[in-house]
């Protein structure tokens, strides 16, 4: 959600000059198979919960870590992304989007929780006896939210509960856009551009079909998500893939290969946001 909306703000930025700010953006990939979400100096110092995506901001005061927040934050520098006439819809449709837990409205529905959805690298880090105890604090507490969270957003309550918010909220979405004319984003044509809802939606229901429950989405939604899903900005994101991740895409690395020296992305800031002149 958070690459795509780098990409709509990249491609719907006003014109600039030699005055313009610059947001410089670099990405890390986290390869979770490898269990880089748990190496210290992620746990220390980015992300206590081991989870993706997370943001820090040159002179903040702490990364942020939530991939809604760091939504929000990129739409303070590019206002156009969350046009104040839409602002309210939108805060409230993505608030109860991320109601909806990701794990259930992705894996198949079970009868009871399953313990072996638990990834056991923390126990097998929390083994090792050649570890700090600050880093073996932090895996405790990793340790703690995986038990308490991954089990029950497998159990057929809990997924039943996902895909019941999932119709809901996408039946709204659906109406919002034929109120809107079906055009080329959700709240307008192509004259009105994307807003973070589109940022938004496009990898929800995405990730919907992919985990098998197209049923979920309204018909109009399909056509609108299949066509954004053929641009260009999509394509820099996913480059041809799924997002739920398959053996024949080979490795995380390989996907999204970012270890060539990579330069980061320049998004030039208007002058009047909100967050023009921030050191980024």
């Amino acid at each position: 959600m958070v690459r795509y909306l780098i990409q709509l703000a990249k491609t719907s930025s006003e014109p600039h000059d030699a005055t313009s700010s610059e947001l410089r953006i670099r990405e890390q990939i986290l390869d979770l198979d490898h269990d880089e979400n748990i190496a210290e100096w992620y746990l220390l110092n980015v992300n206590r919960k081991g989870q993706v995506p997370a943001m820090t901001v040159e002179g903040a005061v702490a990364p942020i870590t939530d991939s809604l927040d760091i939504s929000f934050w990129l739409c303070d520098m590019f206002p156009q992304l969350l046009p104040p006439q839409h602002e309210a819809t939108i805060r409230r449709l993505l608030r109860d989007l991320h109601a909806i837990e990701g794990i259930s409205i992705t894996i198949r529905r079970r009868e009871g929780p399953e313990e072996d959805l638990i990834d056991p690298c923390v126990d097998n880090m929390l083994a090792r006896d050649d570890i700090g105890p600050e880093y073996r604090q932090a895996l405790e507490v990793k340790k703690i939210f995986d038990d308490s969270h991954v089990p029950k957003a497998s159990h057929h309550t809990n997924v039943d509960r996902a895909e019941q918010q999932t119709a809901t909220l996408l039946a709204e979405v659906a109406r919002l856009y034929e109120q809107h004319g079906q055009g080329t984003w959700l709240l307008g044509g192509a004259d009105a551009g994307p807003t973070l809802l589109d940022a938004q939606i496009v990898p929800f229901v995405s990730r919907v079909e992919d985990a098998g429950r197209a049923r979920l989405v309204p018909e109009v939604l399909l056509r609108y998500t299949a066509a954004r899903r053929a641009s260009p900005a999509w394509d820099v994101v996913m480059g041809g893939k799924g997002t739920i991740g398959r053996k024949e895409y080979g490795p995380v690395r390989d996907m999204y290969d970012m270890s060539a020296g990579v330069p980061p992305t320049t998004l030039f800031i208007p002058r009047w946001a909100k967050g023009a002149g921030l050191s980024v």
